[in-house]
């Protein structure tokens, strides 16, 4: 029998969540509700193979990590890490990433 995934979700920041899906990559979401605007959504993906680099640029830590999705994970909740952040990584360092966004 087939057990379904269940991602642990962190709350990285006031109004963004992570989790790592069931293959190792990350996803992220996040979401704004203020009285009298419309509500604003968004989500950010991006693959495994560039957690080390996404690290060494967010830590500054060049040391190689060995469980490096448990400590991206545990970084970006300890620094409240934002999708900004990370997209402006992925930019500069030509990462490919998802992100959308929706009113």
């Amino acid at each position: 029998m087939n057990e379904k995934y269940t991602p642990n979700v962190v709350k990285v920041n006031d109004s963004e969540n992570a989790w790592l899906t069931e293959h190792g990559h990350l996803q992220m979401d996040g979401a704004s509700y203020i009285k009298g605007m419309d509500d604003y959504e968004w989500y950010f993906a991006t693959h495994k193979d560039y957690f080390p680099k996404i690290y060494k640029e967010l830590s500054g830590n060049t040391e190689a990590q060995e469980d490096i999705s448990n400590v991206l994970m545990k970084y970006l909740e300890e620094n409240g890490t934002t999708i900004s952040e990370l997209m402006d990584i992925c930019r500069t360092n030509e990462l490919e990433y998802h992100f959308s966004n929706w009113m």
